[in-house]
C-alpha cells in the first residue's frame, strides 16, 4: 500500500466554492474507483490549506488510475479548469505507512478525524525508519497514521495523531534524528 497527500492553497474567497465543487462534482465522478480517499481536512489561516490522503494498492497502480482518471470526459472537461480556477498551489508527496490504525484498516474511510493534528518530522539522512519506528512502538493507539515520504523527501515523516502526540516527545526525537517538526492543527474537510 501506498498514500498520496495532496494539499491545496486556496485563497479564502475561493475555498467553499472549491469544496461545494469537490464535494458535488469531483467525488461523484472518481469515488474510490480511481483511489480510495482516506480522508480529507482543512487548516484555516490567512489561505485555507485542503489536505487530503488518497491510498493505492502501489505506486503502478496510482498511475494507472490516474490516467484513467484523466480520460473521464468529465473530469477532465468539467471538474478541472473550474478547479484549477480556485486552487492557488498544490503539493503532492508520496508516503509509506510505518504506523497507526489507518495502516491497519486499509480501505478505510476516516471521516471522523476533525481536531486532529498532522505533524512533519524532517530528519537527518537516513534516521526516517528508526524514527517511525520508534514513535510507533507502544503507541499506535495514539496515532490515526504515521508515514515515511517517499518522495520528495524520503527524510520526512508525517504523523497525524491528537494534538500533544509528537510535540510532547521533541525531547526524545532529538536524540534520534528529527532536525525539524512543525505541526498544524486540521479541521473536518468537505467530504464525508
Amino acid at each position: 500500500m501506498i498514500y498520496e497527500l495532496r494539499e491545496y492553497t486556496l485563497d479564502v474567497e475561493n475555498a467553499q466554492p472549491y469544496f461545494d465543487l469537490f464535494r458535488d462534482v469531483g467525488m461523484p465522478i472518481r469515488g474510490n474507483d480511481y483511489g480510495r480517499l482516506v480522508g480529507n481536512w482543512t487548516v484555516d489561516g490567512e489561505y485555507v490549506k485542503f489536505v487530503h490522503i488518497w491510498e493505492y494498492a502501489s505506486l503502478e497502480d496510482r498511475a494507472q488510475k490516474r490516467s484513467a482518471l484523466g480520460k473521464v470526459d468529465a473530469w477532465s472537461r468539467t471538474f478541472l479548469p473550474e478547479a484549477a480556477r480556485r486552487v492557488s498551489s498544490q503539493f503532492l508527496t508520496i508516503l509509506n505507512p510505518a504506523g497507526g490504525r489507518i495502516r491497519s484498516e486499509p480501505g478505510a474511510h476516516f471521516p471522523e478525524l476533525d481536531g486532529r493534528v498532522l505533524h512533519m518530522l524532517r530528519c537527518r539522512l537516513g534516521t526516517a525508519p528508526s524514527i517511525a519506528a520508534a514513535i510507533d512502538q507502544g503507541s499506535a493507539a495514539r496515532y490515526d497514521g504515521i508515514w515515511i515520504g517517499e518522495f520528495p523527501d524520503p527524510n520526512t515523516i508525517y504523523v497525524l495523531g491528537d494534538e500533544q502526540s509528537v510535540p510532547a516527545r521533541h525531547g526524545e526525537l532529538d536524540d534520534l534524528g528529527v532536525i525539524y517538526a512543525s505541526s498544524r492543527k486540521i479541521s473536518a474537510g468537505p467530504y464525508r
